[in-house]
């Protein structure tokens, strides 16, 4: 991949954006790649497709050529796009919604983000929920993903906690297991594909041979023990000495890398516009994160089994638990991008 061509693309791509970008001081370059407007965006895009893969069109149709163009061609448009969104010493940028007149650079740190993200959900949560019940904050709830330039290499990357990082191993090992222990497949009911309005009905149905009521239990205590572990992992990890755990992963190509922090004291340490920085006096040992993984996940197969032998013994599948009766309804193009090689990818 040409480097030059990139950054000489993402130069012509900033200079489309705002003509005078180039004679602002440093700071105010930085808040405008961060705050970018829609129609600025469209300017970069624009320049950007033609530099870098010779398609020539409009400012108003450029976002729109962009989403569909194929994977294998968004790795030299998504490093150049960073470069002109990017900020601080990696030209990180966080892949996430913000609030209205929010940037990242209104958090110094990831805890700064993660905790205010943590109270805008909460409130979210309490004004559509009856009687919802608070919840304690814990690192990176959810994970995050970004890009950031790392030794000149355009990087994708993931944000992990810990804790989040094993329960999505604890997930996966566990899916595999009871399909072991229940084996069973998703088949296609009679509304499946049915036009109504807004979009399409979404109806799959579980077939287990029978036994659908008994694997409906056996996910339903999955779940409990997922967010059971997570909170347990979580307050663990509270009382650990700081520390960053890096993975590299391979994916089609892509130059990919996990970071996973164990706790909010780490995240207290970590400025987003210093990202590497911070975080390399920080960086432990991965063995320490495969050896827990093996744990964890042989600890949810050992509780499957028991409550699997244990369903089998004592359940009555003719006690049927009231659940509320709902329709799915999938909106025209939802699934675009999920399915096959040529989805696009901004």
């Amino acid at each position: 991949m040409d480097k030059s061509k990139i950054k000489s693309a993402a130069r012509k791509a900033l200079i489309a954006a705002d003509p005078d970008y180039y004679s602002w001081p440093a700071q105010q370059q930085e808040q405008f790649r961060a705050t970018m407007d829609d129609d600025a965006q469209s300017r970069v895009e624009a320049v950007l497709l033609k530099n870098l893969q010779g398609i020539q069109c409009a400012v108003e149709n450029a976002s729109e050529i962009w989403s569909d163009l194929p994977l294998s061609k968004l790795d030299n448009l998504n490093w150049a796009k960073l470069l002109t969104t990017g900020i601080g010493e990696d030209n990180i940028l966080l892949n996430e919604c913000m609030a209205e007149n929010k940037s990242i650079l209104d958090f110094n740190s990831l805890y700064d983000y993660d905790y205010d993200d943590y109270l805008f959900q909460e409130q979210a949560n309490k004004k559509e929920i009856k009687d919802y019940r608070a919840r304690d904050y814990y690192t990176l709830w959810f994970p995050r993903w970004a890009r950031l330039i790392i030794k000149d290499q355009f990087y994708y990357t993931t944000l992990y906690s810990l804790a989040g990082y094993l329960t999505d191993k604890i997930k996966n090992k566990s899916h595999d297991c009871i399909q072991a222990l229940i084996p069973h497949e998703y088949v296609e009911g009679k509304e499946n594909g049915k036009q109504v309005k807004g979009g399409f009905c979404w109806d799959m149905h579980t077939d287990a041979s029978g036994q659908e009521k008994q694997l409906d239990e056996l996910n339903s205590r999955l779940y409990r023990y997922e967010q059971e572990r997570w909170v347990e992992l979580n307050e663990e990890f509270i009382q650990c000495f700081p520390a960053v755990f890096i993975e590299d992963v391979n994916q089609d190509g892509e130059l990919n890398r996990n970071f996973i922090f164990n706790n909010e004291a780490v995240l207290k340490q970590i400025r987003w516009k210093n990202f590497l920085v911070d975080c390399e006096p920080l960086i432990a040992e991965f063995t320490n994160v495969t050896e827990r993984v093996e744990q964890e996940e042989a600890k949810a197969e050992a509780y499957l089994q028991e409550a699997y032998e244990y369903i089998l013994k004592n359940f009555d599948p003719n006690v049927v638990k009231l659940k509320k009766k709902m329709q799915v309804v999938v909106a025209p193009g939802a699934f675009d991008g999920l399915i096959g090689d040529d989805a696009g990818d901004e």
